[in-house]
């Protein structure tokens, strides 16, 4: 039984999602081997909001990254950067957290400042 849509256009639509680098749709596998294109997207696109005690600022700009794991390693280190940049202000950024949006702008992954902080490490 093959797993290919019903019809041509949801293939087309499922093929153009995977080579304009979107993030894969739920329900929707991005790479069964029946619909995979000739090369595979490298990137796709991200984008890595701020979530504050006032308010969501929008990342005006997405970020490519291969994959989510990646994405959420580049929000790791943004707030580990911003936590750092508010001590020496003297403000406490540990309640913010980055939300990773898809290019649906839908959220696929929330990360709080809190995560980013490495424990000490047990000897």
């Amino acid at each position: 039984m093959s797993k290919a849509p019903k019809h041509p256009s949801q293939r087309d639509d499922l093929k153009r999602w995977d080579d304009e680098g979107g993030a894969p749709r739920s329900g929707h596998p991005s790479h069964e081997s029946s619909l995979a294109p000739e090369h595979r997207a490298e990137t796709t696109l991200y984008y890595l909001n701020l979530r504050t005690e006032s308010g969501l600022v929008d990342a005006p700009e997405g970020e490519r990254h291969p994959n989510l794991q990646t994405a959420r390693d580049a929000a790791l280190a943004k707030a580990r950067e911003m936590i750092a940049e508010g001590d020496q202000k003297g403000e406490d950024r540990r309640g913010w957290c980055v939300e990773i949006m898809d290019r649906a702008n839908q959220r696929v992954l929330t990360i709080p400042f809190a995560n980013a902080l490495d424990p000490k490490p047990s000897r």
